[in-house]
């Protein structure tokens, strides 16, 4: 009955599959009716509803109720044998063959061999094949309107105060979104700065922007704005100091350096970096010197010494000559100040001096801007000479020292080193400063372009 049997329980599963087929029509017709109300009232009313969510939920709802009502309503095995027999036309005999299965009687055996032999060469996918549902248009038409719904524009039947709310609040939101970039940016910058301890509270200050009581966009704005501006204060005035502006003016001052005549000369890189202004090449240039000239030995390493130490003794009287700023004495003398006072004043410049030279300057009828210009070139002149004259002075140091005998060039050469990447750090420093307030002054820019006012 092996066979049989196969067949039998094979018409029970294709039965099953047609009745659960049917079940999940219906349950899928409901569940896209349901999601369909669903969504007309999320759309009329603008709820922003999470409807992929909800879809996920009725489907799986759909398909758990399905399993049960099929678990409930399943078809018995002698349904399906009795279906099988009905469509193939054999009279019952596989309905009555599995009846006497387990009854050794005569009778009930030669039904069973009546019925296998009445079976062989059957399939059950023959006679029971696997259809649509009978309603199958339903589910379809539930799809279509329900689809429909997401053309009805969103919050129809909202009150005007509501739609007014809700788009103040989008407002804000996007407000206190592109406020956050921008502080965000500007952060960044400003924690890239060397020494920027003295920024912590004015940085730490702008987490807290937008202020969450903020209601009116332009608010947000105008606060955000205002801690920039604090920010930007603070670092303007550490920026425009003399340590900083002197940084430039000495690059002005190296570029009246002239170059070795001859293109071999030990300090011709040396020259030629300072000129450019590129204190990190040349404080490379002086390291590798030093290290040129520890290592010399013989007697021709000691004639390449003598003349490395003459071309150093000479860069460095070039350099106190250009610390002496003759233009800037020249023109303080035009307006009336004292030799001895103007060369006081660039040696050694105090808060005093300064007092004084602007009233010396007044009472010889100078105009209060060109005053001030006068004042602030002198205090930026007299820093960047004296940033000079201690480089000159260390050169000079290391070129006045016994060719052979490394010891007292190698240490000048090593203040030389450490000078130039002082002034190294200086200029990145400033630049990131430079680089930090164009970054504020972007982002005050962006908020007054991208904020509603």
């Amino acid at each position: 009955m092996n066979h049989l049997e196969r067949q039998i329980r094979s018409a029970r599963r294709r039965l099953d599959l047609n009745r659960w087929i049917e079940i999940l029509s219906a349950l899928g017709t409901i569940t896209i009716l349901i999601f369909a109300v669903l969504t007309l009232i999320e759309r009329l009313y603008g709820l922003h509803w999470p409807l992929a969510t909800i879809a996920a939920t009725l489907v799986l709802a759909a398909l758990l109720t399905s399993f049960a009502l099929l678990q409930a309503r399943r078809i018995s095995i002698e349904a399906a044998a009795a279906a099988l027999d009905d469509r193939a036309n054999l009279r019952e005999r596989l309905s009555s063959a599995w009846h006497c299965r387990d009854t050794e009687d005569p009778f009930a055996a030669a039904v069973i061999a009546d019925a296998e032999r009445a079976s062989t060469g059957l399939h059950s996918a023959q006679f029971i094949r696997i259809h649509v549902p009978r309603r199958w248009g339903l589910p379809i038409l539930a799809a279509i309107a329900s689809a429909s719904v997401f053309l009805i524009s969103p919050g129809v039947l909202k009150s005007n105060e509501t739609k007014k709310q809700e788009a103040g609040a989008a407002e804000r939101e996007e407000t206190r979104a592109v406020v956050k970039k921008h502080i965000e940016e500007v952060k960044k910058s400003a924690e890239s700065i060397p020494g920027a301890e003295d920024l912590k509270a004015d940085l730490a200050s702008l987490e807290a922007t937008p202020n969450a009581q903020l209601e009116n966009p332009g608010e947000i704005r105008r606060e955000a704005i205002k801690k920039l501006d604090r920010l930007e204060d603070e670092m303007r005035a550490k920026r425009n100091t003399d340590q900083f502006d002197a940084v430039p003016q000495l690059q002005r001052m190296l570029r009246g350096l002239k170059a070795p005549e001859s293109a071999d000369a030990a300090t011709q890189k040396l020259t030629q970096a300072l000129q450019a202004g590129d204190f990190k090449a040349a404080k490379e240039e002086v390291q590798a010197l030093k290290d040129q000239l520890a290592s010399l030995k013989s007697d021709t390493d000691k004639e390449f010494a003598e003349k490395a130490q003459k071309q150093l003794d000479e860069l460095g009287k070039q350099l106190e000559k250009l610390a002496e700023n003759q233009d800037l004495k020249k023109q303080l003398e035009q307006a009336g100040i004292k030799k001895e006072d103007v060369e006081r004043m660039l040696e050694r410049l105090s808060k005093q001096d300064v007092d004084q030279l602007k009233r010396q300057l007044e009472e010889n009828g100078v105009n209060s801007s060109q005053i001030e210009r006068l004042a602030k070139q002198l205090q930026q002149k007299q820093q960047a000479g004296e940033m000079a004259n201690q480089l000159a002075k260390a050169l000079k140091q290391a070129g006045q020292g016994k060719a052979g005998q490394s010891n007292s060039s190698s240490a000048a050469l090593s203040g030389a080193a450490q000078q130039l990447g002082d002034l190294e750090k200086l200029e990145q420093e400033m630049n990131q400063l430079d680089s930090a307030m164009a970054s504020v002054q972007n982002a005050k820019d962006s908020l007054d372009k991208q904020c509603p006012s």
